[in-house]
């Protein structure tokens, strides 16, 4: 059995977990993970949307860790016995709107309808960024499509205003002729652990995420076309993204860089959890465990250990 058995949400940590398998930095650590790669809301479910939807019961089959959205990962807290064991932040959430809108910005989307899929991220964090841009409650027009390629299709017919996505979509949606971005925002994104791993286990397991992010931002040029490779694949045989430029993309796409997971962010994830508990998302009582065991020492590369990290302000998810 294995170690750590993880699951998570984000497409940009796919590359940074295979390359930490294909180093052997997990079983360097001292770690056997089993890991996976999933995509919230595409799945089968109950209730209304993300709140009621109870969606990480289904991910108990496959995985106990989870790499979440922190709205998601303290709603998942708050609910059960689980710890929020590391933060990190994942690549940018754009909206976009059809490339013949007269939207220029977000502020141009009061009172008009934004495409998400209400089972995931969003559900959470499209409200929050259209409040922290100064929306009131009744300009937020928040239109379920489930998948990303759904949205693509849905808001170049028209059906919604606008949509909000995250990788692989932005990129895709950036080299997509047809779409025009008019917000980014940075994604905040947490680690939850169902049952609790030795600590070394997990310290270990965060270490060697953290060499294969050092890795990769140490040679971004060398890993650029295994990225884009990785679009390709997601794109490929699918309506929705044959708009994509793929010869433009190929040849400006840029590798950015990636933050290491550090141990968990508890005054960024207050922040979170004040928002949700405001909405009644999460109980005025709610105790949000975080893993006080996990220090960054040992966990970041000596770089990062040794200066703060310079992490914009998380808006959007």
């Amino acid at each position: 059995m294995s170690d750590l058995n993880v699951s998570h949400e984000y497409f940009t940590w796919r590359l940074v977990q295979d390359v930490a398998e294909e180093k052997g930095y997990f079983e360097d650590e001292g770690v056997d993970a089993d890991l996976s790669y999933f995509a919230p809301g595409t799945q089968e479910f109950e209730g209304e949307n993300a709140f009621d939807a109870d969606w990480w019961d289904d991910m108990d089959e496959d995985g106990g860790t989870h790499g979440v959205c922190e709205w998601n990962a303290v709603q998942e807290v708050s609910e059960t016995d689980r710890d929020i064991v590391g933060s990190y932040s994942e690549w940018d959430r754009v909206v976009f709107v059809d490339a013949d809108d007269d939207a220029e910005t977000i502020d141009d989307l009061r009172g008009r309808s934004v495409g998400i899929n209400k089972y995931a991220t969003s559900f959470y964090s499209m409200r929050e960024m259209l409040e922290n841009e100064g929306f009131d409650e009744d300009e937020i027009v928040l239109e379920h499509v489930g998948e990303a390629e759904d949205r693509f299709e849905a808001v170049k017919d028209g059906e919604v205003d606008s949509i909000a996505v995250l990788e692989p979509f932005v990129t895709l949606g950036r080299y997509d002729e047809e779409l025009k971005e008019v917000f980014d925002g940075p994604c905040r994104a947490a680690i939850t652990t169902r049952e609790q791993p030795e600590p070394e286990k997990l310290e270990g397991f965060l270490a060697a995420l953290n060499r294969a992010v050092a890795d990769i931002n140490d040679d971004l040029d060398g890993y650029t076309d295994r990225y884009v490779a990785l679009l390709e694949d997601e794109a490929a045989d699918k309506a929705a993204f044959d708009d994509v430029n793929f010869d433009r993309l190929r040849e400006e796409f840029e590798l950015r860089e990636f933050l290491p997971v550090r141990a968990p962010d508890e005054d960024r994830i207050g922040a979170t959890t004040d928002w949700m508990r405001d909405k009644g998302f999460v109980p005025d009582d709610a105790d949000i465990g975080t893993a006080e065991e996990v220090e960054n020492e040992g966990v970041l590369p000596d770089d990062e250990a040794e200066s703060e990290e310079d992490e914009p302000e998380a808006t959007a998810d």
